[in-house]
């Protein structure tokens, strides 16, 4: 079984899921950055790699304020938030019309 990892780089808090080849969630975390996201990156890789073998994940996703310069240092893909909110939504609450978006930088 492959594990695909998303990570969202904001400016306050880096939210990560672990999903399984079928889309199901098996790990959801909400850290606080502390001011310091590629330090709070680092931590949270080091427990995800410690749960997971590097064989196991399959994809990488990075989003957010921090998103394009992770996926340069670690590598995965980069996609744009406004994207990946709506990709989303609209997988999982089809008839949703408009998504109100605040981070914490915005």
């Amino acid at each position: 079984m492959k594990v695909h990892i998303g990570l969202d780089i904001g400016s306050v808090s880096i939210n990560t899921v672990v999903l399984d080849d079928g889309r199901d969630i098996l790990e959801n975390h909400y850290d606080y950055c502390h001011g310091r996201p590629f330090h709070q990156l680092r931590a949270v890789l080091e427990r995800v790699l410690g749960e997971y073998s590097p064989e196991s994940i399959g994809h990488v996703a990075l989003t957010g304020t921090g998103g394009l310069l992770a996926s340069e240092l670690i590598g995965g893909y980069f996609i744009n938030e406004l994207i990946a909110q709506s990709t989303s939504v609209a997988r999982l609450y089809p008839l949703v019309k408009t998504i109100i978006e605040m981070g914490g930088e915005d």
